[in-house]
């Protein structure tokens, strides 16, 4: 129970900071420029993936059902997903999802590649989530007449949280057809 009045208080506070900062960053630089663009973005990823590990966001099965057109990937390579795996799988980028990685080939079990794919999905959610609302505040400013702020918050939103969902359809996929594991259901 203790740990539990913890873990709430600690999102809380978290929560509490991010919309301070945002709110700081509004004001200090100005909600039409490039840098609250950018922190508009990021704020709310790192706040969503630090939450998320006490309570996971999830949408419906439905939402997860791979397409044929993406069970082979061609359409995500054409789109430059194998670049955000290299960057997200290199460098200080891969500290935010450590446990996206195949399982070692002596634990590959059903198991291991069905725990595997909900992580994928998990983290497919976050930022499906983070892409939908984000581009709901381009929305705004692009309607306040910031075009310029309209423009950096829709790009960093992509790269932030489009082009990782794109990457955990990929993955998915590739699981699917190397495992013929349930991502496609």
């Amino acid at each position: 129970m203790r740990r539990r009045v913890t873990t709430g208080l600690a999102a809380i506070g978290l929560t509490l900071a991010v919309a301070v900062l945002l709110t700081w960053s509004a004001r200090t630089f100005g909600a039409d420029g490039v840098a609250f663009a950018f922190a508009v973005v990021w704020l709310p990823m790192t706040w969503l993936g630090t939450v998320s590990r006490i309570v996971t966001p999830r949408l419906p099965r439905r939402y997860h059902v791979l397409r044929r057109f993406e069970l082979d990937g061609r359409v995500y390579e054409r789109l430059g997903v194998r670049i955000a795996r290299w960057l997200l799988r290199r460098g200080p980028l891969a500290v935010f999802n450590p446990d996206l990685h195949l399982p070692a080939p002596g634990a590959r079990t059903p198991a291991s590649l069905a725990r595997l794919d909900q992580r994928m999905r998990d983290a497919e959610a976050s930022h499906a989530i983070l892409l939908v609302l984000t581009a709901g505040v381009a929305i705004h400013a692009a309607l306040r007449g910031w075009w310029s702020a309209a423009g950096w918050t829709l790009l960093f939103d992509v790269i932030v949280n489009g082009y990782p969902v794109m990457l955990q359809r990929y993955n998915r996929g590739c699981l699917a057809r190397r495992f013929a594991t349930t991502s496609t259901q």
